[in-house]
């Protein structure tokens, strides 16, 4: 049989049609011709060559059959257009002899296509299973997350009682959202493409969830079973025994934390936006908690010491006066006393800062003496109202430390420093104060009126003013501690310190080490895996014209050089928002300082550039109304560039320079500038 012959049986042409028209004679001759073929093939050896015609006609088939629709596999006639039902018959209605069998391929072609529907059938089920399952998972987590924040709330506002409860529900919902994400489905579903990532992520969360439930909120619940926290803070009071077990509390908990933010953290961005939100809330929440819990870790043993828990603890507070500017914030215009014994508070009365000491010098270092006295031309070495000019706030807070003490007689076991900005955060809390002259002083324009206001006063109202501001403000913050949340007390701590406006220094070397961790101290940072570079400034005009100056930095992409240290490009702007007119016609001469046509009506900075541990600065391009000086130098052992500078009315004195970090460097470069009196958009 020829190749083109192959598969003739299955084609309907036109003689085709006629035969299958034809009558019972046709069929008879046809059985004859049967018979006759029937005895040949006795006599002859069966060829390959029918065979492979059969599998042809198979093929066509299997063909027919896979394309088919599936209510045309019903009648195998459709499938053989050829062959007419009369056929399967003989004359006499006798069936064929049957055929030969043939290879089944139909049959191994239908099981495929039966296996592959019942795969569909069972990936259809499992789609809408692990539907059904997430949205189970999403409604439990949802329930977790609110008790999460009862939780938290009720810790943070003292109410212990429900601690228990809380804890127990989030347990609860935790184990049914484990029931779920621990079947095999969720399993499998992790392997596929497309969201087998954010399935993943999610069996992820459910764990950092249960570690959370065993490891952080049960234990904690257990530990402040039966302690009132109502007493933690009262007026003028803090109760040291209860604050004590909180801290103890949050430091047996915060390795479990900082896992869990950890764990969270490496998940990275979720690939469907229905995921990425809750993770992004899990991930704030949980690096906010774990801030808070690091840092009660650090402090907490050395907290009951410092509230007066062995002896009564002197401070000095000081507030910093950000109008006349200096490095570690401003003047220190007003200073107190507070003394704390076993968490009771009282606070001395305010005094003013004098422009001299009554010592012949401040001792300073050579280094500090250099820099800030020879170079940015301050009184760092002789005037109270200028040692914070040197940018280290511990070194500052022992100068002054040293200072008080000759003048009163008292000693002191820390310096606590604070800006206007900062106090008018708390008076947000604690509420406002109204002053001798009638003048009413809150939350939403302390820093205002002492910053600014105050100077519009007499000359010889002005100290007093701001003394009495000062001591007014803190005596009630300080008045009605009881009735302030513990996470508004926290939460503006927490900001001062990130600012620069919240600074303490501790005699005691255990204390100061848990300040510094904590980010309170101020200190010039010597950590070169960390680097930071710091941009301090100093008021040189002899006034109160930096209420008014806008400073802004900005760093660049890192360049990597060739022994593996990194380069930065630095830009820093002091921008002066005073106009001419105002200069000449507005200010009043304690704002604008006493001969301001001397420079121009400029507002005149001295500035101190100090690079990194280990690194240096170079490059530095100072465009400016007038530059004054610009010295390199070393201080504390850092690499540092000072001077000072004139900037005119409604200009900018801009300061483009390359910090290069230590190869050691873990971490970018930051900048670390002077707390300015306010933020300008």
């Amino acid at each position: 049989m020829s190749k083109n012959s192959k598969g003739r049986h299955f084609k309907d042409d036109s003689k085709t049609k006629h035969h299958r028209g034809q009558g019972a004679s046709a069929h008879g001759s046809r059985r004859e011709r049967k018979q006759q073929e029937a005895e040949d093939q006795d006599t002859t050896t069966t060829t390959g060559a029918r065979f492979d015609e059969d599998d042809a006609g198979l093929d066509h088939m299997a063909t027919t059959i896979e394309s088919a629709p599936s209510d045309d596999w019903d009648d195998p006639f459709d499938v053989m257009p050829d062959l007419s039902e009369d056929e399967w018959y003989n004359e006499g209605g006798a069936e064929e002899p049957e055929p030969t069998p043939k290879k089944k391929h139909h049959h191994v072609l239908a099981f495929v296509l039966v296996v592959v529907l019942a795969l569909a059938a069972v990936a259809g089920v499992g789609g809408y299973a692990l539907y059904q399952s997430a949205q189970n998972v999403a409604t439990s987590a949802r329930s977790a997350m609110a008790t999460t924040s009862d939780f938290v709330s009720s810790l943070q506002h003292g109410n212990t009682a429900v601690l228990k409860s809380d804890a127990e529900s989030f347990a609860n919902y935790v184990s049914a959202m484990k029931n779920e994400t621990d079947s095999p489905l969720w399993t499998v579903s992790a392997k596929l493409p497309v969201i087998g990532g954010d399935v993943t992520r999610v069996v992820t969360l459910v764990d950092v969830m249960q570690d959370l439930s065993d490891g952080v909120m049960t234990p904690a619940a257990d530990a402040m079973d039966g302690v009132s926290m109502d007493s933690l803070l009262a007026d003028k009071s803090i109760d040291v025994d209860t604050l004590t077990t909180l801290c103890n509390t949050l430091t047996e908990v915060q390795p479990e934390i900082a896992q869990a933010a950890s764990a969270v953290d490496a998940l990275g961005d979720a690939d469907s936006d229905e995921l990425q939100e809750p993770l992004s809330d899990a991930r704030e929440k949980l690096d906010e908690v774990n801030r808070i819990a690091t840092d009660v870790a650090q402090i907490g043993p050395q907290l009951p010491a410092m509230l007066g828990s062995e002896e009564a603890q002197n401070y000095l507070v000081v507030v910093q006066n950000n109008s006349e500017i200096r490095s570690t914030g401003g003047s220190p215009d007003s200073y107190a006393v507070v003394t704390i014994d076993n968490g009771q508070i009282s606070l001395g009365g305010f005094g003013v800062a004098s422009g001299s000491t009554g010592k012949e010098a401040i001792p300073l270092t050579d280094e500090e003496s250099n820099v800030t006295v020879s170079i940015m031309e301050t009184d760092a070495d002789k005037a109270l109202s200028d040692v914070t000019a040197v940018p280290s706030f511990p070194r500052a807070a022992q100068l002054m430390a040293g200072c008080c003490e000759e003048e009163s007689g008292q000693q002191v076991d820390g310096v606590i420093a604070v800006d206007p900005v900062f106090l008018q955060s708390l008076l947000e809390l604690a509420g406002g104060v109204t002053t001798s002259d009638g003048t009413k002083v809150d939350g939403t324009n302390a820093a205002q009126i002492l910053l600014n206001q105050t100077y519009y006063l007499a000359d010889d109202e002005q100290d007093p003013f701001y003394a009495q501001v000062a001591g007014l403000a803190l005596n009630t913050i300080l008045s009605n501690m009881g009735h302030v949340s513990l996470s508004g007390i926290e939460s503006a701590i927490a900001q001062g310190m990130h600012e620069g406006r919240f600074l303490v220094y501790m005699d005691d070397a255990d204390a100061e080490s848990a300040i510094a961790k904590i980010g309170a101290a101020g200190e010039v940072s010597q950590d070169p895996t960390h680097p930071v570079t710091g941009f301090y400034v100093s008021d040189k005009t002899g006034s109160k014209l930096d209420w008014y100056l806008d400073m802004k930095s900005t760093v660049s992409e890192p360049t990597v050089n060739s022994d593996g240290s990194k380069s930065y490009t630095v830009t820093v702007t002091l921008g002066n928002t005073t106009t001419l007119d105002q200069m000449k016609d507005e200010l009043p001469a304690a704002i604008t300082g006493s001969s301001p046509e001397d420079h121009d009506y400029s507002m005149v900075t001295a500035y101190c550039i100090m690079a990194p541990a280990g690194g240096t600065i170079s490059n530095l391009n100072i465009d400016a109304s007038q530059v004054d000086k610009q010295e390199e130098a070393t201080l504390y052992g850092n690499d540092v560039w000072a001077g000072y500078v004139d900037t005119n009315p409604s200009t900018t004195s801009t300061f483009t320079y390359t910090v290069t970090v230590s190869a050691e460097a873990e971490s970018d470069l930051t900048v670390w500038t002077t707390p300015t009196a306010q933020t300008f958009a």
